[in-house]
């Protein structure tokens, strides 16, 4: 029975390595601030490129990603709420969630991400 633990868990970690930039885990540190308020119960996921993805109570889960910076809804995606969220390419199937093709107001770093949404809001996200 140990042999077949270690084996299931060896090939756990073998698939996080090889498919790292799809899987989301959670953060349980970040948080979400719109118009510099802190938004209690949105849970914040990064993958290893540190992409955010960001699930509010009552919307549906937001992503933005380094390599285009677009805000948008991912298309499709699995979560194990609280714990962790996948999706089907390593560039995530996304509709944007702004009417631009790009997003000049978008700012990145590995501690932080800051966007404007469609409402013009702005939208902050602490990693850590």
């Amino acid at each position: 029975m140990k042999r077949i633990v270690v084996l299931v868990g060896i090939v756990f970690i073998a698939l996080l390595a090889i498919h790292r930039q799809r899987v989301f885990l959670r953060d349980p540190l970040g948080k979400v601030y719109r118009n510099d308020v802190q938004l209690h119960g949105a849970q914040v996921y990064i993958n290893y490129s540190n992409d955010v993805l960001v699930e509010e109570p009552g919307q549906h889960p937001y992503m933005v990603q380094g390599w285009n910076k677009i805000p948008g809804l991912p298309q499709p995606l699995t979560c194990l709420h609280g714990m962790l969220c996948w999706t089907d390419a390593d560039h995530a199937s996304m509709v944007a969630a702004q009417d631009t093709a790009h997003s000049p107001d978008t700012m990145m770093s590995n501690r932080e991400v800051t966007f404007k949404d469609r409402d013009g809001s702005r939208v902050r996200i602490t990693l850590r």
